[in-house]
C-alpha cells in the first residue's frame, strides 16, 4: 500500500484570501511607508504584496469574509484603530469547514492568555486535542474565565491556585473531558 503524503496547498497573492487561516505578526507602519497598496477591500483593509508574503493594514482582525486571520502584536495602535500585520505566504493554511477538527488551544500561563492555532502549525506538540472551530471557541471562553477569575476555585481544596488552574486547563486542552466532568472528578476526589 502506498503511503499518502498530505498535500500542502501553496498560497500566493492570487489565492491567500480564499478560505484561509493565518496568524499575522504585528509590524510598525514604517514597513509600508514607501509602498503603494496593491489592493483595498470593500471593508477598507489594504494589502501590500511582497515576494515572500503580504502586509495587511486593517481595523478588524479575526473573521474576514471566509478567512480566520489573527493578529499577534505588541505594537500599540499607531493610527486610529488601524493595525499592520505581516505574514509569509507559507504562514497561510486552508481554513477547513466548521465541522472539521482543525484547531488546538494554546495557553500561555505566564501572561494568562489563550489562543487557538491551526493543526498544521509547526509548533504543534501533538498533545493538545484538535477540535472544530466552534468547540475551540467554547473552550477558549471557559479557559479565559478560569484564568481571569478565582471565585470558581473557592469550592475546591488546593495549595497553590496558579498550579491548580494550570492542572485543570491542561486537562481541558489535552483531553476530551468537559469542564463539568473535570469539576465532578475534583469534587469526588
Amino acid at each position: 500500500m502506498e503511503e499518502q503524503v498530505a498535500k500542502v496547498k501553496k498560497f500566493t497573492r492570487n489565492n491567500f484570501f480564499k478560505n484561509t487561516y493565518c496568524v499575522f505578526r504585528g509590524v510598525r507602519l514604517r514597513e509600508i511607508s514607501r509602498r503603494k497598496p496593491h489592493y483595498r477591500s470593500e471593508s477598507g483593509s489594504t494589502y501590500y504584496y511582497t515576494t515572500n508574503g503580504v502586509y495587511r493594514l486593517s481595523n478588524h482582525w479575526g473573521r474576514a469574509a471566509k478567512c480566520n486571520w489573527r493578529l499577534v502584536s505588541e505594537i500599540p495602535v499607531e493610527i486610529d484603530d488601524l493595525r499592520l500585520g505581516y505574514a509569509d505566504w507559507t504562514d497561510f493554511r486552508e481554513n477547513l469547514s466548521e465541522d472539521v477538527d482543525a484547531y488546538y488551544v494554546s495557553v500561555n500561563f505566564e501572561t494568562k492568555t489563550v489562543s487557538y492555532k491551526h493543526k498544521d502549525n509547526p509548533d504543534y506538540d501533538q498533545i493538545a486535542i484538535i477540535r472544530p472551530v466552534d468547540a475551540t471557541r467554547k473552550l477558549i471562553k471557559q479557559i479565559k474565565t478560569l484564568l481571569e477569575d478565582h471565585k470558581w476555585a473557592k469550592y475546591y481544596d488546593y495549595d497553590d491556585l496558579d498550579e491548580f488552574r494550570k492542572e485543570i486547563i491542561l486537562e481541558l486542552v489535552n483531553t476530551n473531558k468537559s469542564l463539568k466532568d473535570i469539576r465532578r472528578e475534583l469534587a469526588a476526589g
